[in-house]
């Protein structure tokens, strides 16, 4: 695979975020002669350098992977096709939360693509033992009681189903090093495996491998070397669509950006240019966030980091989840104090006077750095159109995590009320307090005992119960 190197970045503290790259080949080849290879270090049609991965590369980080597929009111035959597409050394996680025959028949589908050496799990959200073994491991924050006689079971919720995922990848593939996540909703199944691919990409790039690694030559003890520097730090690698084709008047338009991410970003990107935010380029030239788009992912559904990292994050519900991962970072950021700079990033810190709201979960300063990438894949993505008001949902909270999130940040309280006055605008307050909707906010993860948690979702007899359903581990 060929990527370009991202040519800006801000650094906040050890949060480094990296301007948007973009796949240039996603099969670049793999057994190309020296001087092809060097021809492909570069970019020959732009300015900016180009990385160049081959397949071994991509492989052993896939090999650690997984890769877990949140689903509802999707058909069986689109969900197929992601499945389908998802390469062979990827852990798959399917979670499900549509009735239970459906779920059944979602479940022994995704069970017939595992194999020795190729995990496959299935879960339904609102399973009760599901919810119990979180509460026995310490997450009772993720349950909610129903009316006797019926058992707590998980929060609805997109970001809900993703922390159950996290947590089963924890507990269960407790050797893979990263998780991804990828959307149900793809009608074009084979991009699914450029998106798995794209995510090993930004792995690759993250760890900066020498140049005889980039080229190929790539032996045991490199891979080795690769593995202890991704130990001293971690990464989140968020995907930006190609394009969201749409049918209009018959014809087809290649959209480069949703309606609700053009939302989040563009408040995101604000938020980012305080305090004289900007980013100095290789060309020398110097624009703020704002101006530039910097944040194009802000609502990256596709996105995979380091398990080390899903486990340190505090999560958001539902929709709110992936810009929450913006919020939760820079908090974390400003509170470890540190200023390292160089001359490709700027140190900028525009939630400096936060703290955490009062009735979101404590938080802890990062003590690892953390990269953040965005790439632009080469695949478009088709999807079943949402309604309006959906959207309108969705990027309600996309700006509410926001919003509460940094609200004691003085520094930005102008930034926030534009934000609630847009909104408001927008239709998109709450009617009985006209404020932002609040998502919840949830521990990190790595306080929960996973030994436990895995004892409560097999039983006694040690065999997976309930809505589990296991192959290949």
């Amino acid at each position: 695979m060929r990527v370009t190197r991202p040519t800006t970045s801000l650094r906040f503290g050890p949060l480094q975020v990296f301007a948007e790259a973009t796949v240039l080949d996603p099969d670049a080849g793999g057994e190309s002669s020296s001087s092809s290879r060097d021809d492909l270090s570069t970019s020959s049609t732009s300015n900016n350098s180009a990385a160049y991965f081959p397949w071994p590369v991509l492989d052993a980080v896939l090999c650690k992977m997984v890769i877990v597929v949140p689903c509802k009111d999707e058909k069986l035959s689109v969900i197929r096709g992601v499945l389908a597409a998802i390469p062979v050394g990827c852990a798959v996680i399917l979670r499900g939360e549509d009735d239970n025959d459906e779920y059944a028949q979602q479940a022994a589908m995704a069970l017939a693509f595992a194999s020795p050496g190729r995990p496959v799990m299935a879960v339904h959200q609102k399973d009760p033992i599901a919810a119990a073994a979180l509460r026995g491991a310490g997450m009772s924050e993720l349950s909610v009681s129903g009316d006797t006689p019926t058992p707590e079971t998980i929060r609805d919720g997109k970001g809900e189903g993703m922390i159950l995922g996290i947590a089963l990848a924890a507990a269960f593939c407790p050797g893979r090093k990263y998780i991804g996540f990828v959307d149900a909703d793809n009608f074009r199944a084979a991009s699914v495996t450029e998106y798995c691919k794209d995510f090993a990409a930004g792995f690759a790039l993250s760890s900066e491998r020498d140049q005889r690694e980039r080229e190929g030559d790539i032996d045991r003890d490199e891979e080795r070397d690769v593995e202890e520097k991704e130990e001293k730090e971690e990464t989140m690698v968020r995907l930006r669509w190609a394009s969201k084709p749409k049918v209009r008047n018959g014809m087809v338009e290649f959209v480069p950006e949703g309606r609700c991410s053009r939302i989040v970003n563009s408040w995101l990107n604000r938020l980012f240019s305080l305090d004289g935010g900007s980013g100095s380029g290789r060309d020398g030239a110097t624009e703020t966030p704002a101006q530039s788009g910097f944040i194009t992912t802000g609502n990256a559904g596709e996105h995979a980091m380091t398990m080390g990292l899903a486990l340190k994050l505090r999560l958001a519900s539902g929709y709110a989840i992936e810009p929450f991962h913006f919020v939760d970072l820079l908090e974390r950021a400003q509170m470890t104090g540190r200023n390292t700079t160089n001359t490709s990033t700027k140190q900028q810190t525009p939630s400096s006077s936060s703290t955490a709201s009062s009735s979101a979960p404590s938080i802890k300063p990062l003590t690892k750095p953390v990269r953040i990438l965005q790439l632009r894949t080469r695949s478009p993505h088709y999807h079943r159109a949402s309604p309006e008001a959906h959207i309108r949902r969705m990027w309600a909270v996309g700006l509410g995590c926001i919003y509460h999130g940094l609200a004691s940040a003085t520094a930005i309280s102008h930034l926030l009320r534009e934000m609630h006055n847009f909104a408001k605008d927008g239709g998109a307050v709450e009617a009985e307090t006209g404020a932002l909707p609040r998502p919840r906010v949830y521990p990190a993860l790595e306080g929960m005992d996973g030994r436990k948690f895995r004892e409560g979702m097999l039983g006694r007899k040690g065999r997976a119960g309930g809505t589990l359903r296991m192959a290949g581990l």
